[in-house]
């Protein structure tokens, strides 16, 4: 093999890592997960402060206002037979329901 040719394999030998280095960098980073508000200080529940709701039919205005009212980050309506996770999230108020929608239990977690 003569120098020259020893050379040109080389630099084509560069030449390719270096296009496939190049198209490596080029990927789009992944967005970045959103904040879990449970996860974050702060936002304790407190659930005497959303007993007024107790016989009540559930709506997303009642749900928000008794969120507000309780300083929850967050809320959660539980009907009869669904299924809920079951971690203790004491920024969260959760509204448990009748089959009828009626608000039969009010507490945080």
């Amino acid at each position: 093999m003569t120098p020259t040719s020893l050379l040109l394999r080389t630099l084509s030998a560069t030449a390719v890592a270096a296009l496939i280095a190049g198209c490596n960098s080029l990927r789009p980073t992944p967005p970045a997960p959103a904040p879990d508000p449970l996860a974050q200080p702060g936002g304790t529940c407190n659930a005497a402060n959303a007993q007024w709701t107790l016989g009540k039919t559930v709506d997303q205005r009642l749900a928000e206002e008794a969120q507000r009212r309780a300083g929850a980050r967050v809320v959660r309506v539980l009907r009869p037979g669904q299924m809920a996770t079951m971690e203790f999230a004491p920024a969260r108020l959760t509204l448990d329901t009748d089959a009828q929608g009626r608000i039969t239990t009010a507490r945080c977690g």
